[in-house]
């Protein structure tokens, strides 16, 4: 008995540790929720479009979606994954406005790591920056920095967007729109002013989007 009891005060932390775990596995990737919208505030029913928007893919494309992201969720980023797979599948057919909002807190703000998203914009390097995100899931501002090396962003033009009003007043004016359409969850995915239920696969995307590369 004696022994058993050992053996299980042993184990204890384990189980603990590995119940931790799953929970925040769990939590992670789920859709992440934001604040509740002020019911006083005026309600839009069509999603404004900003000329600072950042666009994933052709503009000239046919099919559009408008997706509200942030890089700190983990069904964020698992999204945003499977939106390069697809435009990289169906290059011209696509493009995707991404809208990114702070929700997360911990264990890191996303705040931070939206600007650096809108400014590698900026500098047409989104893409590389945001699979270095991607790829180590840090937000904190030492890792978003060995990111922006790794994109091959120029940092002097980086600094100087980063600490812009123009860059703060962008980041706040989704955040207000998020609001202002009613948005709780993240990610968002409207597809003709409409919320639609995103699909979690790449045969899901196409099917809702009618693809099909026999097409074109």
């Amino acid at each position: 008995m004696m022994k058993t009891r050992t053996i299980i005060i042993l184990l204890l932390p384990a189980i603990i540790f590995s119940a931790f775990g799953l929970l925040v596995a769990i939590i992670r990737y789920q859709p992440t929720r934001i604040k509740t919208p002020n019911p006083a505030g005026e309600k839009l029913n069509k999603v404004l479009y900003f000329a600072e928007d950042t666009i994933l893919g052709s503009k000239a494309a046919p099919k559009t979606i408008i997706a509200f992201e942030d890089i700190g969720c983990g069904r964020c980023q698992e999204q945003l994954e499977l939106f390069d797979e697809l435009l990289a599948k169906h290059a011209g057919q696509i493009k995707i406005i991404l809208k990114t909002i702070d929700a997360t807190r911990f264990p890191v703000s996303s705040a931070e790591a939206h600007k650096y998203l809108f400014c590698a914009g900026k500098q047409n390097k989104l893409q590389e920056f945001k699979k270095e995100i991607l790829i180590s899931k840090q937000l904190d501002k030492n890792s978003l920095q060995n990111a922006s090396l790794a994109a091959d962003l120029t940092q002097e033009t980086l600094a100087a967007c980063l600490s812009s009003q123009k860059t703060a007043d962008y980041v706040e004016k989704n955040n207000q729109l998020a609001q202002s359409l009613g948005i709780e969850f993240l990610p968002t995915i409207f597809i003709n002013d409409k919320i639609i239920q995103e699909p979690l696969t790449l045969a899901g995307w196409e099917s809702l989007l009618n693809l099909n590369t026999q097409n074109y």
